[in-house]
């Protein structure tokens, strides 16, 4: 029943964070949440809490993917920007990390209830000496006696997990407040004053050893505890026998739940859309956005075959947008952003730049432009098998079908439009960046509405459709 992807998704969390570009996460932790996230799938059909947890571990599984892509981009930051970053992404984590913590477990409880796990309600008896005062012949003495009383395992683990992972995030953020420390602007400086910038290598090591040492514990607590579950048999049985009779002949469940994940991915390929210079170098690659594509049309290949050209399509964008970066890192290390106006080398480098950027974008607008014609096919194909099958006096499922077809094909109208002047726009930004200071302000801002309205149209096609397929059951 995924236990066993549990206990890896957990040893892979077990590692200490650096916030230093490539190298400052070992064991990455969005294959972790995944992990996790992939091994709670089955529990997650039919238990509430198990879902919701589920939920959680994924938004951390993309946070964890966020702050790796900013890691990349510490190459390009000064060092303040690292405690920034130790900050906002330890704080979402925390944000997400307890409520799914929690919800896994009240949801492991519901189903040892439920479904006669005993292995989830296992005691350890803990025994302590203390010393007790007897009187003896008028005398007061004291005695050594031996203590006992039981402690829930489940409890336990999950005490240690929460304060595992805040301990790793405190130990991510401390190192990096040495940075905050810019004693020369405070006025005057002491010849015997500390730089604890230089000490941060020592901090780095202190912290990880920390983090190493209650790390064993996590783990062997964690792999045991999920490990009993595992070999609890009467518990996993009923389990398999409950997902095998009720879960596995829906199938339009199954198409619901895999939809649900094409809808996101692309949602999150829209928000990842965005031109964000750094030095007049994009960081944030085009290659992202289209990966995140690719997935949502791989995803969907299953139910629709003609989403293998928005596949393609990404995938050329993908490899297009990385050799424009290295293009830019190029041109900005030998050039500033205003030597086209006066340099002929510089002048044909940088529009040669545009003119491949340009293109990038058309492959974007492409790629998107036929996932959501994809999707329209994908979705009319669904409304037939999906929601009641019956007609009545009151109920009419063509008609419905029919009203549910014509809002989303209006939704994905208007999100296309906006596709449309959103890649116009960004082709249109190194030509417009030379002459024009707010051309970036002119672009997020056209992203933002983009990526807001198609975040609002995979959810409304969600609502609409696939939510209800998993609220009927």
């Amino acid at each position: 029943m995924g236990f066993g992807l549990l206990i890896a998704g957990f040893i892979l969390l077990s590692n200490p964070v650096i916030m230093l570009p490539i190298f400052g996460d070992i064991l990455p932790d969005a294959v972790g949440f995944f992990l996790i996230a992939a091994g709670l799938t089955k529990l997650s059909a039919f238990i509430g809490k198990i879902s919701e947890a589920r939920d959680g571990f994924i938004k951390l599984a993309f946070t964890e993917v966020a702050k790796f892509v900013a890691m990349l981009a510490l190459v390009m930051m000064s060092g303040s920007a690292k405690p920034l970053l130790a900050l906002v992404f330890g704080v979402l984590e925390a944000m997400f990390f307890i409520p799914a913590v929690l919800n896994l477990f009240e949801g492991l409880s519901f189903a040892g209830l439920w479904y006669g796990g005993t292995a989830v309600y296992a005691k350890r008896t803990v025994a302590r000496k203390g010393r007790k005062a007897v009187v003896r012949d008028g005398k007061k003495t004291f005695e050594t006696v031996e203590k006992t009383r039981e402690i829930e395992q489940l409890a336990v683990v999950r005490r240690t997990i929460i304060f595992f992972y805040l301990l790793r995030i405190v130990s991510t953020l401390v190192p990096e407040l040495a940075e905050l420390q810019l004693y020369d602007y405070l006025g005057t400086v002491d010849r015997m004053a500390l730089d604890f910038v230089r000490f941060k290598p020592l901090f780095y090591i202190l912290f990880a050893i920390l983090v190493i040492a209650f790390g064993i514990v996590f783990i062997v607590r964690t792999a045991r505890f999920f490990g009993a579950l595992r070999g609890d048999k009467p518990f996993i049985a009923a389990l398999e026998d409950k997902y095998n009779r009720d879960i596995l002949p829906r199938t339009t469940y199954f198409i619901a739940k895999r939809m649900k994940l094409v809808l996101a991915f692309f949602a999150l390929s829209a928000a990842a859309s965005f031109i964000l210079p750094i030095d007049n170098v994009n960081v944030l690659v085009g290659a992202v956005s289209s990966g995140l594509l690719i997935t949502a049309g791989v995803l969907m290949l299953k139910y629709e075959r003609s989403a293998v050209w928005s596949v393609i399509l990404a995938a050329a964008r993908c490899v297009l947008s990385v050799l424009n970066t290295i293009g830019q890192i190029r041109y900005f290390n030998d050039y500033s952003a205003d030597a086209v106006l006066r340099v002929s080398d510089a002048y044909s480098r940088y529009y040669g730049l545009a003119m491949r950027e340009v293109l990038e974008y058309v492959l974007a607008l492409a790629s998107v432009l036929f996932f959501f014609v994809s999707l329209m096919k994908a979705v009319k194909a669904h409304l037939e098998i999906c929601g009641i099958q019956t007609d009545n006096a009151m109920y009419s499922k063509r008609n419905r079908d029919l009203e549910t077809y014509n809002a989303v094909g209006g939704r994905l109208l208007l999100a296309s439009i906006l596709a449309i002047l959103n890649y116009v726009i960004s082709c249109s930004y190194r030509y417009l960046a030379v002459d024009l200071s707010l051309v970036l302000v002119l672009t997020t801002a056209v992203t933002i509405v983009y990526a807001a309205y198609a975040v609002y149209a995979m959810h409304t096609i969600d609502d609409q459709l696939y939510d209800k397929e998993i609220e009927m059951f």
